[in-house]
């Protein structure tokens, strides 16, 4: 009888493996194409060992290239599967993620039945490990390398849980290749492991203090140093060859605040403080360990405790002054979570069927056989409603859906880089898809990533040159505003002025543009754009920046003059027309603003102010040389006229501009009282910081870019239109420009 129950059991857990299995490999193949731009990161490793037949020292492919010190363990696996089958890259990364992210169902099983005695709580664990809505997420983002550094590590605290007071060597041997493989896999994860075990370790010293029974501290410790030491020095090869790396990217500040993401992680990437109530759970856990275990703290139950605990606080670590990818630390709350989970439901279906027994005795004795399995099964359906462990089939689609990077244009497109362009040609692209040109199309790329993904110098210098290409032409930071500027190609941003903002992102306040910058003489009108541009120069010299771009026609000539000073809080923007057909024409601009309130205009000042009330910043244009009529344009709030007249030949226009976020404003009426101070000094000297200038087409130069890849419609027009660019190739929502050098 107990030799069939145990296969029942058996059977039942390789029924849930491959329900799981193929669960998982419903959500990424229910599209044509998968989830996740990560993929292609992996895709360009995968491809180097392939091609090499070793583990090279340099990734040519990510972010235009840089040091190959991504942990390779994964894509050693992907590759020998690759050898041995012939599997497309991408369908082998899947498949060895869905297998890994399912083959944590047997120890989940076995965790559960020992840590609750009971092989029932293992069934449970297996169960909600198959459904489980936070592996589905990694697998739909492209976290490969977490989901199987999370089974290793499953694995390895398994091995803490047997009652072996004295390991065997064949335990030893084990954990030292665990160890080493989640090293070579994750390193990332070794900053969970780690506090995990210093917690448990003190734990156990609490307990034998406590004269807790089978506290054996040394046996312990001997266990998981010996493993620990034994598996760095099975991948030590590797750890030598990294170790500079990771040295000089700790001292950079990558994960202290010293780079500048620090402020988009905060604001982006951070998990909020409410998650800490998941720490009540405990309450609970212990009282069901007492009751499965006749004591409510053991060795077990006390590594459990930690496993659950340590991840829980560390979804807080800024408060210790570590800046990373805080939501990560929440993978590691799963797999605990679960196990308790398990024994939830185990004692609600025990004490339901007690409860029930104790009913004076009635003719439907069914009733009583059938109504806990009733309410386990209502329990259990309405916990994956409910919880944060789990999930159904239709939100996991959803999920899939959210993280899909690519369809048929975006693979069309690859396709026809891979079989047209160079080699060697590097490209610039969107965050998402620039991973999948880089990985798939194995080309070098440089992708507009999200500061807040990254913790390389090097990687955030590129993300941030491959943002300003995709977004405009010119910009200019002097610390205290920012000035973009989209050239004479496009008519949007002419320019725009920004301020950086407590996240660390950019907000734009105001803004030209060029179609709108008009100019009526004889009953004509004419606009910048219809004019031919004879002169675009940008020059730096020590403390300021000057942006300077004539246009001409038969009748007048505009030279549009930007200049931003080191340490001045205002940049100033001017145009010089000149008529050499006319002595009497009106010049007439539109200045846009992102205010949602209504725009200050104060014509006995000859200035405009805006306010955003939800970023709270303030903007004011003063007009200090041909002082126009100023008017809010009809039918907005945020928009205003400026018309000059002339009865002149030529008109010289000065104004300058400022962004400024007033940290004590409260009142949004008190912006108002704001501009008159600046009016009064509007280009005193502030504390000198670094100016900032930038150059589409030095940037081209220094990066020896050759193709730009566009998804975005209204960055496509700041290519088409630019001479300096070529459109080569065109599917849909995805075109391919040549740099014409």
């Amino acid at each position: 009888m107990v030799v069939a129950m145990k296969n029942k059991r058996l059977l039942l857990l390789a029924a849930i493996f491959c329900f799981s299995f193929l669960y998982r490999a419903a959500v990424i193949f229910h599209n044509a194409y998968p989830p996740s731009s990560d993929i292609g990161l992996h895709g360009s490793i995968i491809n180097l060992i392939l091609d090499q037949g070793t583990l090279p020292t340099w990734n040519p492919y990510h972010m235009g290239g840089e040091q190959l010190a991504t942990p390779p363990g994964f894509h050693f696996f992907v590759s020998i599967v690759i050898l041995f089958t012939q599997m497309p890259v991408v369908l082998a990364e899947l498949i060895t993620a869905a297998f890994y992210s399912s083959i944590i169902v047997f120890p989940a099983y076995s965790v559960a039945k020992r840590m609750w005695k009971n092989p029932n709580a293992g069934i449970i664990a297996a169960f909600f490990a198959s459904i489980s809505a936070l592996s589905i997420e990694m697998i739909s983002w492209g976290g490969y390398t977490n989901i199987v550094s999370l089974s290793l590590i499953v694995i390895i605290f398994y091995l803490f849980l047997r009652d072996n007071d004295k390991p065997s060597r064949l335990h030893l041997v084990i954990g030292s290749l665990l160890f080493g493989a989640l090293i070579i896999t994750h390193t990332f994860s070794l900053s969970v492991v780690l506090p995990i075990v210093a917690v448990y370790l003190v734990f156990l010293i609490i307990g034998k203090l406590g004269k807790l029974k089978e506290m054996k501290i040394p046996n312990m410790l001997r266990f998981f140093t010996v493993s620990a030491a034994a598996g760095i020095l099975l991948v030590s090869p590797w750890i030598l060859r990294v170790f500079d790396f990771y040295i000089g990217a700790s001292t950079q500040g990558a994960l202290t605040g010293g780079l500048d993401n620090k402020n988009l992680i905060l604001a982006n990437r951070t998990v909020e403080p409410i998650l800490l109530t998941l720490l009540v759970v405990v309450i609970p856990a212990v009282l069901m360990l007492k009751t499965s275990r006749k004591s409510y703290f053991d060795r077990s139950s006390l590594l459990l405790m930690a496993w659950f605990v340590v991840p829980v606080v560390m979804t807080q670590a800024y408060i210790f002054g570590i800046y990373t990818d805080y939501s990560r630390f929440m993978y590691f709350i799963e797999f605990p979570g679960i196990i308790i989970i398990s024994a939830g439901l185990l004692y609600l279906c025990r004490y339901t069927t007690i409860g029930i027994n104790m009913l004076p005795k009635i003719r439907w004795n069914k009733i009583k056989k059938i109504l806990p399995t009733i309410v386990f099964t209502a329990a259990t359906f309405i916990f994956i409603t409910a919880s944060l462990w789990s999930i159904y089939p239709h939100e996991a689609m959803q999920r899939a859906n959210y993280y899909t990077t690519i369809q048929q244009p975006e693979d069309t497109a690859i396709k026809w880089i891979t079989n047209n362009t160079p080699e060697g040609s590097v490209l610039v692209a969107d965050h998402l898809y620039g991973w999948w040109l880089s990985g798939i199309a194995q080309r070098p790329t440089l992708s507009a990533a999200g500061l807040e993904f990254l913790i390389y110098s090097h990687e955030l210098e590129v993300a941030k040159n491959a943002q300003l290409l995709l977004d405009t032409n010119y910009y200019i930071d002097n610390g205290y505003i920012q000035v973009r500027d989209d050239g004479p190609y496009l008519s949007r941003h002419n320019p725009e002025f920004s301020i950086e903002t407590w996240s660390g992102e950019s907000f734009a306040l105001m803004y030209f543009q060029n179609n709108e910058t008009i100019i009526e003489y004889n009953q004509q009108t004419i606009n910048l754009t219809e004019m031919q541009v004879t002169q675009n120069t940008i020059l730096q010299n020590e403390d300021s920046t000057t942006l300077t771009t004539t246009y001409e026609n038969e009748q007048f000539t505009v030279t549009k003059t930007l200049q931003v000073q080191q340490a001045v809080r205002f940049a100033e923007l001017s145009y010089q027309i000149q008529s050499s057909q006319t002595s009497k024409f009106d010049v007439q601009f539109t200045l846009h603003t992102t205010a949602d309130q209504n725009i200050t205009i104060d014509q006995s000042a000859y200035s405009i102010g805006a306010y955003n009330s939800y970023q709270k910043i303030n903007g004011q244009v003063f007009f200090t040389q041909g002082y126009p009529l100023i008017q809010q344009q009809e039918n907005t709030t945020n928009c205003a006229e400026i018309i000059y007249n002339t009865q002149n030949s030529s008109i010289n226009i000065e104004m300058i501009v400022t962004i400024f976020d007033p940290e004590d404003l409260n009142n949004p009426n008190e912006s108002t009282s704001r501009y008159g101070e600046r009016a009064l000094s509007p280009l005193q000297k502030a504390e000198a910081k670094p100016i900032t200038t930038w150059n589409y087409m030095d940037m081209i130069e220094d990066y020896d870019v050759a193709y730009v890849v566009c998804r975005d419609q209204d960055v496509y027009m700041k290519f088409a239109q630019d001479p300096n660019f070529r459109l080569v190739f065109n599917c849909k929502n995805v075109a391919v420009f040549q740099v014409t050098k």
